[in-house]
C-alpha cells in the first residue's frame, strides 16, 4: 500500500484543484504537497495530474483514483467518530 502522507496529499490536492489548496487544509507547504504527490506516482507508475504554470488537472488515472479514495478517507473518519462517540457514551 502506498504511503498514507502521499494519499492524503494527492486526495487534498484533487480535491482543491491546486498543491496550495491542500497545503493549507494539511497544515504543510505545497512544495511538500508536490512532493508527496510525486512520490506516489511514482510508487503507482502513473500520473496523476498535469501540471501547469497555473494549476492542476487531474489525468484520466488522477480522476478515477480520486473518488474511491475520498470515499476510502470519509469512510475512516466516519468510523473513528463513531467509535469516539461510543467510548464517551460508555464513559
Amino acid at each position: 500500500m502506498p504511503p498514507l502522507t502521499a494519499i492524503r496529499a494527492f486526495e487534498a490536492a484533487g480535491r482543491h484543484g491546486s498543491f496550495t489548496g491542500a497545503a493549507h487544509e494539511l497544515g504543510v507547504t505545497p512544495a511538500a504537497i508536490s512532493h508527496h504527490v510525486k512520490m506516489l506516482e511514482s510508487w503507482l507508475g502513473v500520473v496523476l495530474f498535469r501540471r501547469f504554470a497555473r494549476g492542476l488537472e487531474l489525468t484520466g488515472d488522477g480522476r478515477r483514483y480520486l473518488p474511491r479514495l475520498t470515499s476510502a478517507l470519509d469512510e475512516i473518519a466516519s468510523v473513528t467518530g463513531d467509535l469516539i462517540s461510543e467510548r464517551v457514551d460508555r464513559d
